[in-house]
């Protein structure tokens, strides 16, 4: 038996974890290869890729090359720094790609992400499931980061829905807990298929 369906207007989705997979590790290890302690610049570099500065277009390339060498002893020059940065570290998400499609014919789409600029390129152009999205709001676009409550108010703004009546998905509990806090509908992703079970359940998708 499925629950009562809400009132739902539009989905609001992350990209890395929920639309896309991917391991922040691999670029770490990638980078800490070429700083002066290895070991140590690999346990410091955690969290580095998602630092304001980054994801909201506070420091471009260059300057992001700047920091690495003087926190980190990073020991390549520029363009070494930028193939490094800019080689792929995420892959589609199982299973994803068809749920995209499924939402995109019953409800307005926004994808929310928290990325750079440089890195949205690459994303951009391997991924053709990102055309399932109605509007595709960047952190470093909009100079602001989940889980800011204004960014989220924002993506309400756009999906032309109330928050009560969005649906955000999301991978990261802080970003789960801010979304809740206005009143948006949430659900915390761990997998496709456990995504799918969830909206079947809500009477938000199929149950076939």
């Amino acid at each position: 038996m499925r629950h009562p369906e809400p009132d739902t207007s539009a989905f609001i989705l992350d990209l890395f974890g929920v639309v896309i997979a991917f391991d922040n590790d691999v670029m770490y290890r990638r980078l800490a290869q070429h700083c002066a302690d290895s070991d140590n610049a690999l346990m410091r570099l955690e969290g580095f890729m998602a630092r304001r500065e980054i994801i909201t277009d506070g420091w471009n390339l260059p300057r992001v090359h700047r920091q690495l060498v003087e926190e980190f002893g990073f020991d390549r020059d520029y363009p070494d720094f930028e193939t490094l940065w800019l080689k792929p570290y995420s892959w589609p998400m199982p299973g994803m790609a068809d749920c995209l499609r499924y939402l995109s014919e019953r409800y307005r789409l926004v994808l929310l992400s928290n990325i750079d600029r440089h890195y949205w390129k690459v994303v951009h152009g391997r991924h053709p499931e990102l055309e399932c999205f109605d509007a595709i709001l960047l952190s470093c676009d909009l100079r602001m980061a989940k889980p800011d409550p204004d960014i989220f108010r924002h993506a309400a703004e756009i999906a032309g829905s109330d928050p009560t009546r969005c649906y955000f998905v999301d991978d990261t509990e802080i970003n789960i807990a801010a979304a809740r806090d206005l009143g948006f509908q949430t659900h915390k992703f761990r997998n496709s298929a456990q995504l799918v079970a969830t909206l079947a359940w809500t009477g938000l998708g199929d149950s076939g």
